[in-house]
Order: structure tokens, then sequence, then C-alpha cells
């Protein structure tokens, strides 16, 4: 997931597919630790929480180098420069929706 913006369209759909499986799943630990942003891990541990804001800031920079981003995100070409990055925006932005979706649906539900 680390290499989201670097990997091609299709292996990014099929490990955010994935992903989202095992975030829907429920189990208590998968929850804790696909959903929760405060998990406490050892420093040699990454959680899904930390590797997206990691992938975030690598956002951030890279698109400082595309000149008119929202155009070329609405009209993607073959030839188009920038392509996989662009790509990876997409189902970044998608895979953020479809968890936090998943985190609200599971939400404790107040009884009435």
């Amino acid at each position: 997931l680390g290499r989201l913006l670097e990997q091609p369209y299709e292996l990014n759909l099929q490990l955010t597919a994935v992903l989202s499986r095992l975030s829907a799943f429920s189990h208590p630990l998968l929850h804790e630790y696909l959903l929760n942003p405060y998990i406490h891990l050892s420093q040699s541990s990454r959680s899904l929480f930390s590797v997206l804001i990691r992938v975030m800031g690598e956002l951030m920079q890279r698109i400082q180098q595309v000149s008119n981003l929202s155009e070329r995100l609405h009209v993607l070409t073959p030839q188009l420069d920038h392509l996989t990055l662009l790509k990876g925006v997409i189902v970044l932005e998608e895979f953020c929706k479809e968890l936090a979706a998943i985190a609200f649906v599971k939400l404790p539900q107040d009884q009435d």
C-alpha cells in the first residue's frame, strides 16, 4: 500500500479490495488494527492509518510537479504524463471513502 502511487492501477484495485474486505470483516483484532488510527504498535510496525498518512504526504509532494491537476484528473488519456500517479490518486481517494464508510457502519449504534 505504501507504493500505491507507483504501482499499476489493477494491482492497486486488487490490494484495496482485499484491505476493504478485511476491514469489513467482523473480528475485533482486525477492526482494531485496520480501523483504529490511535492503536499503539511497536516502533517497527505500521498501521493502515500510518501508511495512508505517509502515502498522502508523498502525494502532496509529488502533485506539486503536475500542472493542471484538476483537469488531468478529469481526462485521463493513455499518453498523459504522470498517468500512474493520477490513477493512484483516484484509487487512494476511493479507498479512503470506502474505509470511512466501513468504519461508520461498524460504529456501535445507540438503541432508541
